[in-house]
């Protein structure tokens, strides 16, 4: 469901699939620990030959639109289109 999520953000048009991959397997495991060791861990994430730095670009692309959804309630949408169209509407 991670690989499903990055298609909601512009991460599948900036890095390479197999860094989504990545970033989706790292999210996973820091969510549930499963059975390795952290030093396993470790091994394995470097053994993937990936720059870390890609790897949080798309972690945080992906928490960034978690929280987003986390804060998304559609009884307040009415309100904030009609906000929306008010401020179009006094900038005109």
């Amino acid at each position: 469901s991670i690989i499903n999520d990055s298609y909601q953000t512009d991460v599948s048009l900036v890095c390479p699939p197999h860094v989504i991959a990545v970033a989706a397997m790292f999210l996973s495991r820091v969510v549930d620990q499963g059975g390795q060791s952290d030093v396993e861990a470790q091994q394995w994430f470097a053994d993937m030959n990936v720059e870390i730095t890609d790897i949080l670009q798309v972690v945080n692309e992906l928490l960034s639109l978690y929280d987003i959804w986390n804060g998304y309630a559609e009884d307040r949408m009415p309100e904030l289109v009609y906000r929306y169209i008010s401020d179009i509407a006094a900038s005109n």
